[in-house]
């Protein structure tokens, strides 16, 4: 039997990482329980993301995230706005088109496209251009749990299970 899923698009994965990252910091749960979360619900509907490819780029983030002197903003403050940011943007290409006449932005790639050291470089990036005020940052408020569920696919399928206990245990 052959696994005919595509791998996941570059921005839903780094979504997922910035998210891991996100929860960990205000849910106050391990690293590794909220990156098996967004693993398994990658793995759902994309070809395998394993654990390690959400906890290692989320644990050298938070690292990162931990050594800047005086921050502006905090530390899930950062991850959230990164979130904001590769939902609603594609890059310089300018908005991000989630749904389209002949697909829509969740469908997957036949080619790997995503990486754990791209994005950690783009998250470190983002920081920077956040620093520099080139980048937009959420609006106060913002969530991408408030976004609408339906138009998030797959992705608002991720977010619709949350931790359980067995996860805990």
């Amino acid at each position: 039997m052959t696994d005919d899923k595509l791998f996941t698009p570059e921005f839903v994965y780094e979504i997922c990482v910035g998210l891991a990252i996100h929860d960990f910091l205000t849910k106050d749960l391990p690293l590794q329980i909220v990156s098996d979360r967004y693993s398994k619900g990658l793995t759902e509907h994309y070809k395998q993301v394993s654990e390690v490819e959400i906890s290692h780029p989320a644990e050298e983030i938070l690292r990162f995230l931990s050594e800047q002197k005086k921050p502006q903003y905090e530390a899930h403050e950062k991850a959230n706005f990164f979130v904001y940011n590769r939902l609603k943007f594609d890059g310089i290409r300018g908005e991000r088109k989630l749904k389209g006449i002949f697909g829509n932005a969740f469908t997957g790639d036949k080619k790997k496209k995503y990486s754990v050291e791209e994005t950690i470089k783009n998250f470190k990036a983002f920081v920077f251009a956040i620093r520099a005020g080139t980048v937009d940052k959420a609006p106060v408020g913002w969530s991408i749990k408030n976004e609408d569920q339906e138009e998030l696919m797959c992705l608002g399928e991720i977010l619709a299970k949350d931790i359980s206990i067995d996860n805990l245990l």
